[in-house]
């Protein structure tokens, strides 16, 4: 967690400033990682090609893109149309490394160390889909294949994943990176260069709204990839749930909240949650795939204790590692929307054609 937060901020550093000595050393870091990166891909060839329409959904930048909500939509509009979907991730953060095939209601009875945050949490929108966690994501896709019971498989994260063959990939793209941070990790955010774009058969530029300038950004991936489709989103927010109720968000246009979230990219929530909320008495940012145990927990409780706010909010990925702690105050997560241009039903068809879905006879 401090080696995170001190990272961020070599990477937010502004001007001139003592930050600039550890940057310079992130940057010669980031020399032996291009390197690194180069070898890997020309080393790993495809080797597990399964007889199902395969599907990534990935990125190409560290933290967090909008790849979780953007498989749940996906998936649920497959759902929708009577397609069983299989969902593969290697369950990032779990601390059992088992692989398990699950259904998604059989999931949601499982440790969430065992299943992972964003697993817990897809299971939670898509109990009907079918889950394979697995360390190596072909292996993942081969269990789904094998058990006959997929007519398609989306893979969570896997555009760096060159192993397995995918019959389309999609990949996000956050909006609200400015180009400060296109450099390649550690001494910037990407974790290949954009020119690898062009492996990219759908672009989707997330968090469009908050694009400094979303047709700058749109005319560079252009360059970059004028083959794929392009698209942008944006997420919205969408219901306050809690145990045991769900209410609208103009539920704390007139409270004052205490926000706190382990996520990649936490400047655009804050923003959403400031915008609903009366009074924003606090934003914690914390690690992403943040782990709590009861010391974390304690210690939100007395800073909220200590805004005395009337609410805290945070996200789903988060809510599931909770555990049902008392903050002795009402608690919800934050449901996200999305919007997509120029629609979903054009994402949809995209993807259905290009996967060659066939709706199964009955």
């Amino acid at each position: 967690m401090m080696l995170e937060r001190t990272w961020k901020r070599i990477l937010r550093r502004k001007g001139l400033s003592l930050w600039g000595i550890p940057a310079l050393g992130l940057w010669v870091v980031s020399l032996f990682y291009r390197l690194g990166v180069r070898l890997s891909q020309n080393a790993v060839e495809v080797r597990v090609r399964v007889r199902v329409p395969v599907l990534s959904v990935g990125n190409i930048t560290v933290g967090g893109t909008g790849k979780t909500p953007l498989v749940a939509l996906v998936a649920s509009r497959l759902i929708r149309d009577e397609f069983r979907v299989g969902i593969v991730s290697s369950g990032w953060g779990r601390g059992d490394d088992t692989p398990f095939v699950e259904a998604g209601y059989r999931v949601l009875k499982l440790p969430v160390n065992r299943t992972g945050d964003e697993v817990m949490l897809l299971a939670e929108l898509l109990p009907e889909a079918l889950f394979a966690v697995h360390r190596v994501k072909a292996e993942g896709a081969r269990a789904l294949a094998e058990t006959g019971e997929v007519d398609v498989i989306i893979v969570d994260d896997g555009f760096q994943h060159r192993e397995l063959h995918r019959d389309l990939d999609l990949v996000t793209y956050d909006g609200a990176v400015t180009r400060k941070f296109l450099h390649m990790f550690p001494y910037g955010l990407l974790r290949e260069p954009m020119q690898s774009l062009k492996r990219a058969d759908v672009i989707v530029i997330t968090r469009a709204n908050f694009a400094p300038d979303l047709s700058a950004v749109r005319r560079r991936l252009g360059r970059i990839n004028p083959q794929a489709a392009l698209f942008h989103a944006q997420f919205g927010c969408g219901d306050l749930v809690g145990r045991d109720r769900r209410l609208p968000v103009k539920y704390i246009e007139d409270k004052s909240v205490f926000l706190f979230a382990g996520v990649g990219n936490f400047k655009p929530l804050r923003r959403q949650v400031q915008a609903l909320a009366g009074d924003l008495d606090y934003a914690l940012e914390l690690s992403d795939h943040q782990e709590y145990d009861e010391g974390l927990l304690g210690l939100i409780k007395r800073r909220v204790d200590e805004f005395d706010s009337d609410v805290i909010v945070t996200t789903g990925k988060d809510w599931v590692k909770l555990g049902g702690f008392d903050f002795g105050r009402e608690t919800y997560y934050l449901a996200q929307t999305v919007d997509v241009d120029p629609g979903e039903e054009k994402l949809m068809a995209h993807i259905i054609e290009h996967l060659r879905l066939q709706k199964r006879k009955d």
